[in-house]
């Protein structure tokens, strides 16, 4: 059994095209869990019990947001499956895929497992993997390696595999705001924590880069970096970070939301179970921060 765990917010009538895309290139039994990220239009509505087009849907309506990453472990504390897949509202997987990343993902010493993410907009743009670009601890797209699977230092969470053993073990994805960056700060963590983060470039998922449904403000943004930045890095790349964040507008507001949340508690859960450190990952992959 496969877990496949959707947020979903305002996502129109892609959802229900994704969930007809899983259905008709998944060969193993898989069930699907959909997070309603308190949705205004009526995109789950076909969901709803007296509309019901998917058997093996699972339908959680949230009344409030709980942002992408909030919206994704509520799912995964849902999931029946020892396999967790994260995938957006808005991808098209094509065939082969999932049998492709199971493959993989049954090594020991893989956490994290990704396909390639192919624009449903531009057939030609395709990613393969991601990897940080600066200090402001923004991302670039990969290019193709070759066709067998092979780490990458980041994957996107348009599609994203898992073992739920894994994913409950490193505390699942961090509760970030809103939308941004908790993708890239769990294949950190995926890393430091002693697995790898594997692409495989034979298994595809197309991916609407749609613009996002709902606004997302510097604050939210440099909130999540700078989590990120002090759950990872110290020393002259911590100080690099923070000195390119102090530029921005919101620096003040969002530094003072991260020190009144529970930044310190998960430093303390992120630091204890880490067996490399981060200059160790930007070595291994040759970023320079």
């Amino acid at each position: 059994m496969v877990s496949v765990v959707i947020p979903v917010y305002n996502e129109g009538e892609w959802l229900r095209q994704t969930l007809g895309a899983i259905r008709e290139t998944t060969d193993v039994p898989y069930e699907a869990i959909v997070v309603n990220d308190g949705s205004t239009d009526s995109c789950c509505d076909f969901l709803r019990p007296d509309a019901a087009a998917f058997g093996n849907v699972t339908l959680i309506d949230l009344e409030t947001r709980h942002g992408v990453a909030g919206a994704r472990n509520l799912g995964a504390g849902r999931a029946t499956g020892p396999v967790l897949i994260f995938m957006d509202a808005h991808c098209f997987p094509h065939g082969g895929w999932l049998q492709r990343i199971l493959d993989e993902l049954h090594k020991p010493e893989t956490g994290i497992v990704a396909p390639q993410i192919s624009s449903v907009e531009r057939p030609g743009a395709t990613t393969f993997g991601l990897t940080l670009r600066d200090k402001e601890l923004g991302v670039e797209w990969l290019p193709r390696r070759g066709d067998d699977p092979y780490p990458v230092p980041l994957v996107g969470g348009g599609c994203m595999a898992m073992r739920k053993e894994f994913f409950d073990n490193v505390g699942g994805f961090d509760p970030m705001r809103c939308f941004g960056m908790e993708d890239v700060e769990l294949c950190i963590r995926c890393w430091l924590s002693g697995y790898s983060v594997t692409m495989v470039p034979k298994a595809d998922v197309a991916h609407l880069f749609k613009k996002q449904g709902f606004p997302v403000g510097w604050h939210d943004l440099l909130y999540n970096r700078l989590r990120t930045a002090v759950l990872h890095f110290e020393g002259d790349p911590l100080e690099r970070i923070l000195a390119c964040a102090r530029t921005k507008p919101a620096f003040a507001e969002a530094a003072c939301t991260l020190l009144a949340s529970d930044v310190w508690t998960r430093y303390s859960f992120v630091r204890a179970m880490r067996k490399y450190d981060a200059e160790w990952f930007c070595r291994r992959f040759h970023i320079e921060i």
